[in-house]
């Protein structure tokens, strides 16, 4: 992993953490669905991706999507260049 994604990702991370939640992976792909960078996540990025672009066409900007579940929960944000997805352990 390149040291730029790897140092972006652990100050993610460590920002989540600050705040009480419990991180369980980071994934970094192109707007292609390319992979950049991971970090415990073994999910395809292409589906995330279709997913970020989905939602920006539906609402005409750039948006944040977020996924819930009992236990885990994921955030999906479309950047200029890449798209960035959070997986954490859903809050209690």
């Amino acid at each position: 992993m390149d040291k730029k994604f790897e140092a972006l990702i652990d100050s993610a991370i460590e920002k989540f953490t600050m705040v009480g939640v419990d991180v369980k992976g980071v994934l970094v792909c192109d707007k292609n669905g390319l992979s950049l960078a991971s970090k415990d996540v073994s999910i395809s990025p292409g589906p995330t991706a279709r997913l970020a672009e989905l939602a920006a066409s539906l609402s005409g900007r750039r948006t944040t999507v977020c996924l819930e579940h009992n236990e885990d929960q994921v955030l999906i944000q479309q950047t200029d260049k890449a798209v960035v997805s959070v997986y954490t352990k859903h809050a209690t």
